[in-house]
Formats: structure tokens, sequence, C-alpha cells
């Protein structure tokens, strides 16, 4: 009879362990439902920053082709300004 008590006392204790496991495993399978949301977001929004960032490169590139361009039109203007101005008289020594 103790023996049967004792065995009834373990498998008590055993039941309350598995529902306590069973609840441990529910929070986690709710974590991981909100963990895959979270990581699907990062995904959309890691695209979109790819994205911006291949347009950003793109205008950059623009950007230093129009600088290039202006760096040229001042060399050839100061070409033709050598050409056409008079020089400047030079400085006389007080």
């Amino acid at each position: 009879m103790a023996d049967d008590n004792r065995l009834i006392e373990i498998m008590a204790e055993l039941l309350a362990e598995a529902r306590e496991t069973r609840a441990a495993t529910m929070r986690m399978a709710a974590d991981i439902g909100t963990v895959k949301n979270d990581i699907a977001a990062l995904k959309e929004q890691s695209a979109k920053s790819n994205a911006v960032t291949g347009e950003l490169r793109l205008s950059v590139m623009r950007l230093a082709e129009k600088i290039e361009e202006i760096y040229h039109l001042d060399q050839r203007v100061r070409v033709l300004e050598s050409l056409v101005l008079p020089k400047p008289p030079p400085l006389q020594a007080a």
C-alpha cells in the first residue's frame, strides 16, 4: 500500500512536470511565431533598403559624371579666357 501511494505521488509529480513542459512548449511556439513574423518584416525591409541603396549608388555615379563634365568645361573656359582676355601687367616692385 505504501508502495502504491509512492507510485501515485511519483506519477502526480510526472504529470505536473509534463503540464509545465507542455505550457513552456506552447510559450515557445508562440515566441517562434513572433520571431518568424519579425524575420519576414526584416526581409522585406532589407529588400527595400537594397533597392534604395542601388538608387543612391546610381545617383552618386550620375553626380560624379556631372562633376567631371563641369571640370572639363571649366578647363575649356580657362583656355579660352587665356586666349581672349588680355594679360594683366606685371606687378612693379615699390
